[in-house]
């Protein structure tokens, strides 16, 4: 199954297009009315996200109506501790948290305050938080902040981050969120740490008491690389005279993109007897959130051969069906999509197919429109393919990599010659293809599903290990040909 392009919400949640239903945001003023708003969306996303969550009639994950439950049980008690714009970020975030699901939830698009840091900045790498830039001459970049408040990093991880953003059992979500410890953004459910301990490489340890202050915007230009190093265009490159270098920082493509994404379709055609000569090939994911698998498929086929690559596909996804949550809103917005969709044939045709499919299903009461019945399975050939293509291949993987980014693993590691550095991956639940439906206060979305996969390869949850593992706290394009120069 192809995905549909989509537009980038979050490190971990992709959407296919905004489904509003309300016109303008309210204007709270007391605590009172902070209050009841807060509470009616909450209740809201329990509605919206009940009524067409796939969830809430899948055979396989048949507690997920009491985990929605407790969701909302969850997000409306925080809202009784206390009341205001903050307080209606953090409820609708722990609202969430407790789906653990980057496919599902809401969130609050209420404005923050100014970011408040304690002289310096840490990011999650490995199994430590590491400081990244510090403007404090004793807390140098590199150092481990190992506790706080007599608390290790990971147990506060654990209780002040996870409760309000990311999945905390997954590992590239400790390296997404890690920088959320040591920042101050207003949450009125978290007091501020006041000491930290260090280690510094020499092992020595040594105490700072915290100094909260709004973070200089000076500062930005500093924390531009601190996530996923520097992000590359589309292209690709030879960075070294035997190392080609393909960047994709995003499959969530705009008319541009999408262009220069086919002119490295022909640059590997035109470039393929280099390639195949090559030391090594980097397919460079930093920055990427997802958006439509084409793109990763096209460069498979383009390396390793049409044929090989769909060979393989079929041999992982044999039993893989997709239902479709054949609910009102959701068939009304695939409808919508097929105009958005109209200049991209092989996109409509399936999408085609699958709004009418999901008409008919709306018709008859039936939940879901099944896409792929188990009886239209392909017929393997007997004898497997070998591509000619051998040469190294180094994929980078960046923390937040999921959805069509995690396809892109999928379809990359069918292959020996390939290698991930870098970072664990995301992970997917088997809810995908999103939508955005308005809270009723117009101060934030929900976030709904509209398809399950059923017998897929990859599990719910589960997610990809580096071969290779780099923790270093800085990511640049420079600092990772150096490590992958020194791979055998």
């Amino acid at each position: 199954m192809v995905k549909i392009s989509m537009l980038k919400l979050s490190t971990s949640c992709l959407i296919i297009s905004f489904m509003g239903f309300a016109n303008s945001a309210v204007s709270p003023k007391t605590d009172k009315q902070w209050q009841t708003v807060t509470e009616n969306d909450i209740r809201a996303a329990f509605s919206i996200t009940a009524k067409n969550h796939p969830g809430m009639f899948d055979v396989n994950n048949i507690s997920f109506p009491d985990l929605l439950k407790q969701a909302k049980a969850e997000a409306l008690a925080l809202s009784k501790q206390m009341s205001g714009p903050q307080a209606h970020a953090a409820a609708i975030a722990r609202f969430s948290t407790v789906l653990q699901d980057g496919h599902a939830g809401a969130f609050s698009s209420i404005d923050r305050p100014a970011r408040r840091w304690p002289g310096f900045s840490a990011l999650w790498r490995g199994d430590a938080l590491k400081v990244y830039y510090s403007e404090i001459s004793t807390i140098k970049k590199g150092d481990i902040v190992s506790q706080c408040d007599g608390q290790s990093t990971e147990a506060l991880m654990r209780k002040r981050v996870f409760k309000f953003h990311g999945q905390v059992a997954q590992p590239g979500h400790w390296w997404q969120q890690g920088w959320r410890l040591l920042t101050d953004v207003g949450n009125p459910f978290l007091v501020p740490l006041k000491e930290c301990e260090f280690v510094k490489p020499n092992g020595n340890t040594y105490k700072q008491v915290l100094n909260w202050s709004v973070r200089p915007k000076s500062v930005s230009k500093h924390l531009e690389n601190a996530y996923n190093g520097d992000e590359l265009p589309i292209d690709l490159i030879w960075p070294e005279k035997n190392i080609a270098w393909i960047a994709m920082p995003s499959f969530s493509v705009n008319d541009k993109q999408a262009a220069d994404y086919k002119k490295v379709f022909d640059k590997i055609q035109q470039q393929r007897s280099k390639l195949l000569a090559a030391k090594a090939v980097v397919l460079d994911l930093r920055h990427n959130q997802g958006g439509s698998s084409y793109w990763s498929s096209q460069i498979a086929k383009e390396l390793w051969g049409k044929k090989v690559v769909e060979q393989k596909t079929a041999g992982t996804t044999q039993n893989e069906q997709v239902w479709w949550r054949a609910s009102k809103d959701n068939t009304d917005h695939v409808v919508s999509l097929l105009e958005v969709v109209k200049d991209q044939p092989e996109i409509f045709k399936v999408l085609k197919a699958v709004a009418a499919g999901m008409a008919l299903s709306l018709k008859s009461g039936d939940p879901f429109y099944v896409e792929r019945e188990s009886t239209t399975l392909n017929i393997l050939p007997e004898e497997p393919l070998v591509s000619d293509f051998k040469t190294k291949v180094f994929v980078i993987v960046p923390p937040q990599c999921a959805s069509a980014c995690l396809d892109a693993l999928d379809k990359f590691k069918l292959f020996e010659n390939t290698t991930l550095l870098g970072a664990p991956s995301s992970a997917d639940s088997m809810y995908m293809e999103v939508r955005l439906a308005d809270l009723p206060s117009g101060l934030g979305k929900v976030v709904v599903p509209n398809k399950v996969y059923v017998n897929r390869a990859r599990g719910a949850g589960d997610f990809y290990k580096p071969d290779i593992a780099y923790n270093g706290v800085d990511w640049t394009t420079n600092i990772l040909l150096e490590q992958i120069k020194r791979i055998p």
